[in-house]
C-alpha cells in the first residue's frame, strides 16, 4: 500500500484516494459524491483538484445567469456589429415577463409551448411568435459559442409560417393614398407603391438621386459601412419614374427645406410607421404595413406577366429566388387559365362519352 497523502481541500472537495488513483470527494442536498480525477500521484492530484474546483465555480457562475444577463451581452455584441437592434428591444419586451428572471437550466420545450400558447391567447400572429422564439433561440446560441454558458438549452419553436401573403388592391391603395392628411405621408406610399423600395430605403432618399431628364430615381445607398462591423447594404436599384412619381415629386420640390425628398417640420423622416398605420386606419385598411406596398409591387407586376427577373431587379435582389419565393405572389385569377384547361379536358371526356 502507497503512502497516503496529506490532507487537501479546496472549498468543500476534498482530495482522496481510491486503489492508487486521486479522486475528489464532497457532500452535498443529494447525499456524499465522489469523481475520478484520473492521475495517480500527490502533486497532480492536488493540481487536478484546484482545476476541478475552479471549473466547477465557473460552471456554477454560468448556470446561474438569467436570461437578462445574457440577453444584454448577446444585443450589446450585436449592435457592435452593427445591427439595426430595434428589433431585438421590441422582441425582448414581449420575452422578458416570461424567460427574464429565468435561469439556463430552467427553460424546456414545454416552456417555450406555453409561452406560444400565451401569446397565441393576446392574438399575436404565427409569425410574430415565431419571431420571438427564433430570437431567444439565437441569443443562447450566441451564448454557447462565447462559452459563456456551457450548453443552449433547446430552445422550442413553431413551424415557420407562410411569408406575407397580404396584397393590396388598386382600390385599398388610392384610398390609403386619400386618407394620407400629412404631404410627407402622401409622397411616400406614392413613391413606395411606384417604385417597390423600402421604407428606409424611401426615407433616405435625397433630391439629388431624382433625375428628371433622365426619368429616373436612384435608391441606391451612399452610406459607407464601417469594416468593422458586419452591416451590409440591402438590395437597391435605380427605377424608372413614372408620372403619378413625377407629379408628387415636382410638386414636393417646390416646397422643399432639406436635402431629403421625405421631411416633415423642416427634417428628415426617419421612420414613418405611426403615421402610416393611423393613415390605413383612416381608410379602413387592415393588416397593412409599408413593406405590404413592396409585395403589391411585385405581385401586380408577376400577375401582369412582367419577367420574374426584370421584377427582382427592380426590387433590388440579386437572385431572382428571393423575389419569386418571398415577394411574388399570384393572385387565383393568374391561375385562372390552369382551371380552364381543366374544365375543357373535363368537358371533353364527358361529351364524347
Amino acid at each position: 500500500m502507497g503512502k497516503r497523502w496529506r490532507k487537501y481541500q479546496v472549498g468543500k472537495y476534498r482530495l482522496g484516494q481510491l486503489l492508487g488513483q486521486a479522486v475528489v470527494c464532497w457532500r452535498d442536498e443529494k447525499g456524499p459524491h465522489r469523481r475520478r480525477l484520473g492521475v495517480h500521484t500527490e502533486i497532480e492530484a492536488r493540481a487536478a483538484l484546484d482545476t476541478w474546483a475552479r471549473n466547477v465555480t465557473l460552471l456554477k457562475e454560468r448556470e446561474s445567469k438569467t436570461i437578462q444577463d445574457i440577453w444584454d451581452a448577446y444585443k450589446a455584441d450585436r449592435e457592435k456589429d452593427g445591427k439595426l437592434i430595434a428589433n431585438f428591444d421590441y422582441n425582448w419586451k414581449a420575452l422578458k415577463p416570461r424567460f427574464g428572471t429565468m435561469e439556463i437550466g430552467a427553460i424546456t420545450a414545454d416552456v417555450c409551448r406555453d409561452y406560444a400558447a400565451g401569446r397565441d391567447g393576446q392574438g399575436r400572429s404565427a409569425s410574430t411568435i415565431w419571431t420571438e422564439l427564433t430570437r431567444l433561440r439565437s441569443c443562447l446560441n450566441w451564448a454557447q459559442k462565447r462559452r459563456i454558458i456551457s450548453i443552449a438549452p433547446y430552445i422550442w419553436v413553431p413551424t415557420k409560417p407562410d411569408g406575407r401573403k397580404r396584397v393590396m388592391s388598386v382600390d385599398e391603395v388610392l384610398a390609403l393614398i386619400s386618407a394620407c392628411k400629412m404631404p410627407h405621408l402622401k409622397l411616400f406610399v406614392i413613391l413606395a407603391i411606384t417604385t417597390g423600395g423600402r421604407s428606409g430605403a424611401i426615407c433616405q432618399l435625397q433630391w439629388i438621386k431624382i433625375d428628371y431628364e433622365a426619368g429616373t430615381i436612384d435608391l441606391r445607398s451612399t452610406e459607407k459601412i464601417n469594416p468593422l462591423t458586419k452591416r451590409t447594404h440591402k438590395g437597391r436599384a435605380i427605377v424608372a419614374m413614372t408620372a403619378e412619381a413625377r407629379a408628387a415629386l415636382t410638386e414636393a420640390q417646390a416646397g422643399a427645406i432639406t436635402d431629403y425628398v421625405i421631411e416633415w417640420n423642416g427634417e428628415p423622416v426617419k421612420k414613418i410607421r405611426k403615421a402610416f398605420a393611423a393613415a390605413c386606419d383612416a381608410a379602413g385598411l387592415t393588416g397593412v404595413t409599408p413593406h405590404v406596398l413592396r409585395h403589391s409591387v411585385a405581385t401586380w407586376l408577376d400577375e401582369d406577366g412582367i419577367p420574374i427577373e426584370r421584377i427582382s431587379k427592380l426590387l433590388g435582389h440579386r437572385d431572382p429566388k428571393t423575389t419569386r419565393t418571398i415577394y411574388s405572389k399570384p393572385g387565383v385569377q393568374v391561375l385562372r387559365p390552369a382551371a380552364d384547361v381543366i374544365d375543357l379536358r373535363l368537358r371533353g371526356k364527358k361529351a364524347a362519352k
